[in-house]
């Protein structure tokens, strides 16, 4: 069997999670690789003497989110099995974020889908300073939503009406522009990069989401419903049902903001599976990544 992502641990007790497929160009979430990585969260999470996680990439680009082929058979799956696989990678990511053990990633290139959702995952990111890369969740963009905890993430990081809009646009950021919003924690140098993460690990053996913090309350209110109204007005007078994916990201957004984050994470993945039963988004899908009629 191929290594994906292959696991060390330092001195201090600081292991590095490095994906690095030696099969592709490119980091992705296969169906082989979503297994490997939930094993390998799953043994940094009850290792004690491992005392943080560096995720990082033996590639030029950090990570480019789910395998095409793996997600355009998703719409031939049963709502069940889908299920089973969103469910898998979405444990894995709950599971490292809660371990009680600081997440780093060290992003040296693009980190894009789902390779962003991981990275939102980790407590902190650092980022070179390199203005060609681009971070971000372009899902919209192809006709589909993030599915693995990234419109959830996202919109607690980030200023919450930013983060959706850009959703919907399917936008992507430098790193300058990522750091403003929050979703970076800070842009270092190549040379760097991996020992800035370490550093930050080690300084912060307590680190938790903000969204774990006791009394931590997401948005609502007044400005919250009228955004909402204002949006989904929009998106009713643009023709909302001929692009399902914008309608579904701003339900996650809408209603996973005003839970806590576990249920919200499973809210993502109920809308993710409604958006793959939707008979023209499966068309779409086939022909644009694989020249062929549903």
């Amino acid at each position: 069997m191929t290594q994906t992502i292959t696991l060390s641990t330092d001195a201090y007790g600081i292991a590095e999670l490095c994906w690095n497929d030696p099969q592709r160009k490119v980091n992705v979430f296969s169906a082989e690789a979503i297994e490997e990585w939930a094993t390998l969260v799953e043994r940094v999470a009850v290792d004690d003497t491992i005392h943080g996680v560096l995720l990082t990439s033996g590639k030029g680009m950090f990570h480019a989110g789910a395998d095409l082929r793996m997600v355009g058979g998703f719409f031939d799956m049963s709502p069940e099995d889908l299920w089973s696989v969103m469910a898998r990678i979405k444990d894995s990511f709950y599971r490292l974020e809660t371990c009680g053990k600081p997440v780093a990633a060290a992003i040296n290139g693009h980190c894009l889908g789902g390779g962003f959702e991981m990275a939102l995952a980790a407590h902190a990111r650092f980022a070179v300073d390199d203005p060609a890369i681009k971070i971000g969740l372009p899902e919209a963009g192809l006709g589909l939503m993030p599915g693995f905890g990234g419109t959830q993430r996202m919109a607690r990081l980030a200023p919450w009406q930013r983060a959706l809009e850009d959703m919907l646009a399917g936008a992507t950021y430098d790193v300058t522009t990522a750091q403003s919003l929050g979703l970076i924690t800070e842009v270092v140098s190549p040379d760097a990069l991996r020992d800035t993460a370490r550093a930050w690990l080690l300084a912060n053996p307590e680190a938790q989401q903000p969204w774990m913090a006791r009394g931590y309350r997401g948005p609502g209110g007044a400005t919250f419903e009228r955004f909402f109204h204002k949006l989904n007005a929009g998106l009713t007078r643009d023709g909302v049902e001929e692009r399902p994916e914008q309608r579904l990201i701003a339900e996650a957004v809408y209603h996973g903001l005003q839970m806590p984050i576990e249920p919200a994470l499973r809210l993502e993945v109920r809308r993710f599976i409604e958006l793959a039963r939707i008979p023209s988004v499966k068309e779409t899908m086939q022909r644009r990544f694989f020249g062929k009629a549903a």
